[in-house]
């Protein structure tokens, strides 16, 4: 099933981005069934975007070139260190004090997982791919995130 928006690559991700930190900031304001809920939402949405950017955006990257596969290399390493974190995330208790100091180890990873990503591959997919291309990939960004 189409989702289609016709809205950039770059607006997509950033929007996000956007997304994932105020739920990262939820996750660690709440306490009890909110955080469980609230921590619930943020693995789910994180495991959709990754895998979106690994079947869209990454991919695409590797096309351009040896500075390509080094930046989509670079950013795969981050997410794969982060879902190891997430997976053990999910195995404790929300409100544990090892949940609490794990928790914000990951929020740090997470944050600087897209700081990397707006610093390195956003402006890559800017300057070398045309606005009908970027519009393109928007939309099966988020057609990916649908085909669950």
């Amino acid at each position: 099933m189409s989702t289609t928006t016709h809205t950039d690559i770059t607006d997509v991700i950033l929007r996000q981005h956007a997304d994932v930190a105020a739920r990262l900031d939820a996750v660690a304001e709440a306490s009890g069934r909110v955080r469980a809920d609230e921590f619930e939402e943020l693995a789910h949405l994180l495991d959709v975007h990754e895998s979106a950017e690994e079947h869209v955006v990454y991919p695409a990257l590797r096309e351009f070139g040896p500075d390509g596969v080094r930046i989509a290399d670079e950013r795969t390493d981050e997410e794969t260190a982060a879902s190891q974190v997430l997976m053990t995330l999910k195995s404790l208790p929300v409100d544990s004090d090892e949940f609490q100091r794990l928790f914000l180890e990951f929020r740090t990873k997470v944050h600087g997982h897209a700081a990397n990503e707006e610093a390195t591959v956003l402006p890559m997919l800017s300057t070398r791919m045309d606005d009908e291309t970027r519009t393109s990939m928007g939309d099966a960004f988020l057609d990916a995130q649908t085909d669950d």
